[in-house]
């Protein structure tokens, strides 16, 4: 067999990881975030980077060391054995991806409904949302290609569209800073948790792994594509905050939850801008929605290979994976039409928070191996737990977000349910 060749970059890697960073999940959270920190959102969203910048790192040592398509789901199984510990947080990383793409297409749906009479706005949110995870499903299934050769003008234009809103909304009349101040913030703990519910938005990074094998010099290179993509979404998101915080009245920033950012570019550029970002969120969420339909069902027939998952889960048709896509689009249909897109965020990011919590623990336990310092991976895995259990305590402390504490509850618990089934299963001897 021919060596594979390398034809990654550091600027292409780069390009990976701010591509799968910047986007869907920003458009989703942006007024979700603002609801819960105020005037303190750029710093809520610069605490969840920092989380992200910390985990990001322990990923280029892993990387580096296991190279290849295996991911995340290499490095926990790396770093703990193939238990019953690692393959659940396998599986939590499956259901995140499945609640987040619910996130992504509820998201889509809500910058389309504003443009509906009211009176079909609520049966309209389910009927596209619904929608677009089956035809985003399809073109998994039948057109990666395709969407292979579009992901770089949606990348393109979405960074354009937030570039413009940054540069147009700071030097445009009316940016009142004076809603950022700290008299304007929320108290501390619900700025944590609120930087925590948005860190979805900066779930994405660990694409430039599973794209490793081709990227030529990676001890160059991906450091400088985990970095530096955390780094530049940091940078856009804390900005984007202050344009819209700045431009537009909290109440009526939380009042437009839904389509947040379109509202914000509304009250500096008009019908004109409104239009522009809701265009900029519906590519942005559907590039998201094919992307994790992407990495959620190649990963059952991985974990099923590692005797995780029982088999009937991903029987292959002709290799394309149909029962996982199949299986992942039901499961995303059912979140997004039963589970209000504030428990789906606090599920996806309570997933993702443990996720990332394990891949920095493997990090610390691998350090001898990967030859990377304790220090910054054994600080990821506190400070991941930290934030969950900060961002828990705030939820369970309110009665209108017990329900979001619910979801981070039920997707553990789901995880640990189908585990513990899956290996009863595996151990249950065979009829004669």
């Amino acid at each position: 067999m021919a060596p594979r060749k390398e034809t990654i970059g550091a600027l292409g890697a780069l390009s990976i990881g701010v591509g799968g960073i910047v986007g869907g999940g920003f458009f989703a959270t942006f007024g979700l975030t603002a609801a819960g920190a105020g005037g303190g959102t750029p710093l809520a969203f610069l605490l969840g980077g920092i989380l992200a910048l910390l985990t990001a790192w322990s990923y280029v040592g892993l990387t580096l060391r296991f190279p290849g398509p295996g991911g995340t789901v290499a490095f926990i199984s790396q770093g703990f054995g193939r238990g019953f510990f690692a393959a659940t947080v396998n599986v939590l990383l499956i259901f995140s991806y499945v609640a987040i793409m619910a996130v992504y297409a509820s998201a889509l749906a809500g910058y389309i409904v504003p443009f509906l009479p009211e009176a079909l706005r609520a049966a309209a949110t389910h009927v596209l949302s619904s929608a677009a995870l089956i035809l985003l499903g399809l073109v998994n299934f039948f057109g990666t290609g395709l969407m292979g050769r579009l992901e770089g003008t949606l990348n393109t234009g979405k960074l354009l569209t937030l570039g413009l809103f940054i540069l147009i909304g700071l030097t445009s009349p009316g940016l009142d800073l004076g809603r950022l101040a700290p008299e304007a913030w929320a108290p501390p703990i619900a700025i944590i948790a609120s930087g925590m519910i948005g860190f979805l938005a900066y779930e994405g990074f660990e694409l430039i792994a599973n794209a490793s094998g081709d990227v030529k010099n990676p001890r160059r290179a991906l450091p400088v594509a985990f970095m530096g993509s955390v780094l530049i979404a940091i940078v856009i998101y804390c900005l984007a905050f202050v344009v819209g915080l700045g431009h537009l009245p909290l109440a009526e920033l939380i009042g437009a939850k839904s389509f947040g950012i379109s509202a914000a570019a509304a009250s500096f550029l008009g019908q004109t801008g409104f239009i522009i970002m809701a265009i900029s969120a519906v590519l942005a969420s559907a590039s998201a929605i094919t992307a994790d339909y992407f990495g959620a069902a190649r990963l059952p027939p991985e974990l099923q290979d590692m005797k995780e998952l029982p088999s009937a889960l991903h029987r292959d048709l002709k290799r394309r994976g149909l029962r996982s896509l199949i299986i992942v689009g039901i499961l995303a249909i059912l979140a997004v039409n039963v589970v209000s897109i504030e428990a789906m965020s606090a599920a996806t990011s309570g997933g993702f928070l443990i996720v990332f919590a394990a891949v920095n623990a493997a990090a610390f336990r691998l350090a001898s191996v990967t030859g990377a310092h304790r220090l910054v991976p054994a600080l990821g895995t506190i400070l991941c737990c930290a934030a969950l259990a900060i961002t828990v305590w705030q939820l369970v402390s309110t009665r209108e977000t017990a329900d979001q504490a619910g979801a981070m509850a039920g997707i553990v618990i789901l995880a640990l349910g189908i585990e513990a089934i899956s290996q009863w299963l595996e151990r249950r001897p065979s009829p004669i």
